[in-house]
């Protein structure tokens, strides 16, 4: 007699999901509202509890935000196949709605308001069936998960934790569960197909941990969103890294009207060689832009689409030397420059693109504080008494005289 046949298989290890802890999980949300649409989706992905690909799958038509019935109806999922990414069925093949808090419900409104502002500033209609998270500004492409995961990564090394966007699954099934909501709920919420019995074998502990603490909800436990004036604080980009340089240096392109909105981006081989940079920078200056909504991506050529937008910050009073005859109305709105930074020994940086009104002269301050950091770490400190010593040349995004400002 075979011995094999009354052998038997070792018991499964048990699952140890292991979310990020509340502090961290305010930290990688923190950090992700410096781009308010990406803290849209990290913000969804923790309190749905949604797949990676199910978020990338979201379309517009499938929220509801009216009062008393707001849901979240997950359809479909974004998966690869032998022809790359495509939209199939989700992992357990049933379809199933999530009740959403009215935090959540604020963020995807806020998004939405954002994505219907941009569409009107390019002159296009959003698809008939957009996809939320959409990286295009007609909505009609989904994100892919890699793309999503890839920058996730990035963002939890730059702050020092190591964790998984997978993990955000197991984060809001955990804070459900230890806020008393029954495992079943949960289960159905994360899309489990076996009516809990994964729910239960993989969150034992927080199980429970949960007869010991009352429930609270997790719109409450989650880490507090910022207000529109810190959103708009966190708007202020400076470049750091070569690929950022690049995407800059492009936009200032547009600006100088060497591209104008609607012409397609050369290849990516083609702007790396003309940079001096390698392709894969190249190709992550192009993402960055889409990223940002400066191009869009219609079939598989990317167009441009407008200025990357960079919100000026409050600072101390400025100085602004101005062309004599330069007409310049209180009224006027921010508008799109070319910033150079000017400084001891010669000092003049790359061109940045930024936006402010000189009719508060003030807002421009951070964006020099900020360049002249990266640009002259040497002659700059943690304070700004040395701002003197630098002024900030700018050039409009078009017609008109050159400004120069110093503090």
């Amino acid at each position: 007699m075979n011995p094999l046949a009354q052998a038997e298989p070792p018991p499964a290890p048990k699952s140890n999901p292991r979310p990020p802890s509340a502090e961290q999980a305010a930290q990688l949300l923190n950090k992700a509202w410096d781009d308010p649409d990406w803290g849209a989706l990290i913000w969804t992905a923790m309190t749905t509890g949604a797949r990676r690909g199910e978020l990338c799958a979201v379309r517009w038509t499938w929220l509801n935000f009216e009062e008393g019935r707001e849901t979240l109806w997950l359809q479909s999922g974004i998966r690869k196949s032998d022809d790359g990414w495509v939209e199939g069925d989700l992992k357990t093949h049933q379809q199933r709605r999530i009740a959403l808090d009215a935090e959540t419900v604020a963020v995807l409104a806020d998004l939405r308001a954002r994505v219907v502002k941009r569409a009107e500033m390019l002159g296009i209609e959003l698809a008939p069936d957009a996809f939320v998270f959409s990286t295009a500004a007609d909505g009609a492409t989904f994100p892919t998960p890699d793309s999503v995961t890839q920058r996730y990564d990035r963002m939890a090394k730059k702050l020092g934790i190591v964790t998984t966007f997978h993990k955000l699954r197991h984060y809001s099934a955990t804070e459900l569960i230890v806020g008393g909501v029954d495992p079943r709920t949960v289960a159905g919420r994360l899309g489990h197909g076996d009516g809990g019995t994964t729910t239960l074998k993989t969150y034992t502990a927080w199980v429970s941990e949960a007869d010991q603490r009352a429930a609270t909800g997790l719109g409450a436990r989650m880490p507090e969103r910022p207000s529109r004036a810190e959103e708009e604080r966190r708007a202020v980009r400076v470049s750091e890294h070569p690929y950022e340089h690049l995407a800059d240096a492009i936009v200032a392109k547009v600006g100088s009207g060497e591209l104008a909105i609607g012409d397609v981006l050369p290849p990516a081989e083609q702007i790396g060689k003309e940079a001096g940079v390698s392709l894969s920078t190249a190709r992550r200056a192009i993402r960055l832009l889409k990223e940002r909504g400066a191009v869009i991506s219609v079939g598989r050529r990317p167009i441009v689409a407008e200025p990357a937008l960079i919100e000026a910050a409050p600072g101390a009073v400025a100085t602004p030397i101005l062309p004599a005859a330069a007409p310049y109305p209180e009224s006027a709105a921010n508008d799109y420059w070319m910033a150079t930074l000017r400084g001891p020994a010669g000092l003049r940086s790359g061109i940045r693109m930024i936006s402010g009104s000189l009719a508060n002269p003030d807002g421009f301050r951070q964006h020099l504080l900020g360049i002249a950091r990266i640009e002259d770490p040497a002659g700059t400190d943690d304070g700004d008494s040395w701002i003197g010593r630098y002024e900030l040349e700018l050039k409009p995004a078009g017609e008109g005289d050159v400004v120069v400002l110093r503090w």
